[in-house]
């Protein structure tokens, strides 16, 4: 599940919500003594539905609800959680899922495989659009797709109910991590109108089986979980969770009082809790990135056909060399940050130790830019060519406001002319989403529009993103290939391309480890996107939290564990 971060998971457009309020009570003792945690949020979720555009937001409530049919380990091995057990047979095409006996969902009713084949349906449907592609290399899923009353013939199911078998139709590197999202139940999948996921009920008033039962969702306050005491890895030590959307300042004044127990912070949190017993601080690398995405090329659209400096490799390399990326991520993230060089994160199987660091050297940019024909011109302090200046627009959301301010003071020491526009994050998303057709027909043109010939076409010069990986550095190959969607770059590289292809396909974990450090080490020199910085998550708790134990995976995925002290 491929996600933006701030916060989109692959292609989730999230509109960030944030409400300021205390909301009294925190940390509240029940009759039972097990308690009620409270955990803050910056940011409300767009949906309950895990299978629905999933966005990391949204995930801190929703791993409290659902489980994962298989899941990494925090070593990154793919592991059981409803699947008990599994084999891959020897030539790689079979896959044989054991799931697990005595789980049920929130409303009594028992789960077996009738629910892991209608959720896998569900994702292959032609009417599905969710977001989430991760059955494609199963065998009969283009019969499906074509005619869905007769279920996927790759898939089976024993006459318990409780072993999977799926073959796909070639060895695959990439099936099995691709198979970490969560299962929802047959009964409610059967309710839900595919033509209109996004308004389905379910989306608000989930049924899962995870450790916690959703109760109630107050819209711009807070979404109330309660225990579940029939959790098959054990009930849960407190009575319930509730998450409490809010401002971050105000959160940060309610975590120090008391009023919640748990906050994910940044630099100035940190700094406000550092050194205070009463608090335990949590830092953690992230499997995500924070970049400069950039479009290397004209499309089709009338406003996107011009040329622009930053189609220049030799230009977008030499504002690589004019970051001084250790201050950029002092100044931006402070603890909650790194200095990182390569579009995979740190900590993924695809990160080169060879990719280009850029390491900070302005006299060399300086130099580049010369190269492509600009002349400094000593009034206006810019580079120009043909009379014009070396300007160009960056597009960033409120989020990236401090990275972008820095950016602006490093460019403009080289002689560029940064313009900075601030968008909403949903609408920086819209606009990088944009669709024309193949005439350059834009969505807005109405009748004029061919939809069927629809792919998207951004007119944006520069842009500042996150990316986070979930499970596996295969959610990268849309941005990066001949995607009609997703590559909005309108970046092209045959080898790239192929090296994707290649990857997906080498089972053997050292030679498709090579691959992909090819494609990192090619990605960094290319630079449709220039990574500055990778990101750490910082989470503070009231030192009466136990069991508290995060890791990249997300920090509420084990909540079952935590106490109230």
């Amino acid at each position: 599940m491929t996600r933006f971060s701030r916060v989109l998971l692959a292609a989730s457009l999230i509109v960030l919500v944030g409400v300021a309020g205390v909301f009294a009570g925190g940390s509240q003792e029940s009759a039972q003594g097990g308690g009620t945690i409270i955990v803050g949020s910056n940011s409300a979720p767009r949906t309950l539905n895990p299978l629905f555009f999933p966005s990391r937001q949204d995930s801190i409530v929703t791993n409290l609800i659902f489980d994962n049919f298989v899941m990494p380990d925090e070593d990154g091995n793919i592991v059981g959680h409803l699947v008990e057990s599994y084999d891959v047979s020897d030539d790689g095409l079979t896959y044989t899922f054991n799931l697990r006996h005595g789980v049920t969902w929130h409303d009594g009713e028992v789960f077996d495989g009738d629910d892991v084949v209608a959720t896998f349906e569900m994702l292959g449907h032609p009417d599905y659009n969710g977001g989430m592609n991760r059955v494609s290399d199963i065998v009969g899923i283009d019969a499906y797709r074509e005619d869905p009353s007769q279920g996927i013939s790759g898939i089976s199911l024993s006459d318990d109910k409780y072993t999977v078998t799926i073959q796909v139709s070639e060895p695959s590197a990439t099936f099995l991590p691709g198979l970490y999202f969560p299962i929802l139940p047959a009964h409610e999948i059967a309710d839900i109108d595919l033509t209109n996921l996004e308004e389905a009920p379910f989306n608000s008033h989930p049924v899962g089986t995870g450790p916690f039962v959703f109760e109630e969702w107050a819209v711009g306050d807070s979404i109330t979980l309660n225990a579940n005491p029939d959790y098959f890895l054990g009930a849960p030590k407190v009575d319930g969770v509730i998450v409490k959307f809010g401002d971050q300042v105000a959160l940060t004044s309610q975590l120090q009082t008391g009023a919640i127990d748990i906050l994910e912070v940044d630099r100035d949190g940190y700094e406000t809790f550092d050194g205070d017993s009463a608090f335990n601080i949590y830092s953690y690398p992230m499997l995500s990135v924070d970049y400069v995405g950039y479009r290397v090329g004209p499309g089709r659209a009338e406003d996107t056909r011009g040329e622009l400096p930053v189609y220049s490799r030799t230009i977008r390399q030499a504002l690589a060399y004019a970051t001084n990326k250790d201050a950029l991520v002092e100044a931006a993230f402070g603890v909650s940050g790194y200095p990182h060089d390569s579009v995979f994160p740190k900590g993924s199987i695809a990160d080169s130790p060879n990719d280009n660091s850029y390491d900070y050297d302005p006299d060399r940019a300086r130099s580049m830019i010369e190269s492509e024909g600009y002349t400094f011109n000593n009034a206006s302090g810019f580079y120009e060519k043909d009379g014009e200046p070396l300007s160009i627009e960056l597009l960033y959301s409120e989020a990236d406001g401090a990275a972008a301010a820095i950016l602006n003071e490093q460019w403009r020491e080289v002689g560029v002319d940064l313009q900075l526009r601030l968008l909403d994050f949903g609408a920086l998303i819209n606009v990088l989403l944009r669709k024309s057709d193949a005439e350059g027909d834009l969505e807005s043109d109405g009748a004029a529009f061919n939809a069927e010939e629809a792919a998207t076409d951004s007119p944006f010069e520069a842009y500042l993103l996150g990316f986070a990986q979930e499970s596996d550095p295969d959610e990268y190959a849309q941005y990066f290939v001949d995607d009609d969607f997703w590559n909005f770059y309108h970046y092209e590289n045959a080898d790239v391309q192929r090296w994707f292809a290649e990857q997906a396909v080498t089972v053997d974990p050292d030679a498709r480890q090579q691959i992909l450090y090819r494609i990192s080490e090619q990605l960094s020199e290319d630079l449709p996107w220039f990574v500055y910085a990778g990101t750490n998550e910082v989470v503070v708790t009231g030192a009466n939290i136990g069991g508290f134990s995060p890791d990249t995976r997300g920090y509420t995925l084990n909540a079952h564990l935590w106490t109230l002290d």
